[in-house]
């Protein structure tokens, strides 16, 4: 990987949190790939970047009515849940990142009928192939 691609991969959700751009922001972080390649580069950093879009979102909402308006509370409630999930795991992330997507599975399932979002999420981290032939969820 380019340091190119590197410094994208880590500076992503801080850009697009600075600019507002919240439904763009949980295309990333719902990208299986973007898990992948954050969690691999530091576990601990990819939970830190969903908690730092949590607080700039949470930051926002209380200083423009208009804001609550016109974004889904839906998506923070999803990115929210998917730091939690991580945070408890981030041992096992720690040991192995590519588990991020078993993980959020396992910890999302009992949200998955809250939401078409959080169903869109689960049949995405369900479908990604993974580095199996069979795909990692066994198909």
């Amino acid at each position: 990987m380019s340091s190119r691609s590197e410094f994208c991969i880590l500076q992503v959700v801080y850009h697009l949190c600075s600019a507002e751009m919240w439904q763009e922001l949980f295309e990333v972080v719902g990208d299986v790939k973007w898990l992948l390649a954050r969690a691999q580069m530091d576990p601990l950093g990819l939970v830190l970047d969903l908690e730092h879009a949590i607080k700039q979102k949470s930051e926002l909402a209380f200083s423009s009515a208009q804001l609550v308006i016109t974004t889904n509370p839906q998506l923070h409630r999803i990115v929210k849940l998917m730091a939690q999930a991580l945070r408890m795991d981030l041992q096992e992330l720690q040991h192995d990142y590519r588990s991020v997507p078993s993980q959020l599975v396992g910890r999302l399932l009992a949200h998955e009928s809250e939401s078409a979002e959080v169903q869109g999420l689960l049949t995405k981290l369900r479908e990604w192939e993974g580095p199996m032939p069979q795909g990692w969820w066994g198909k």
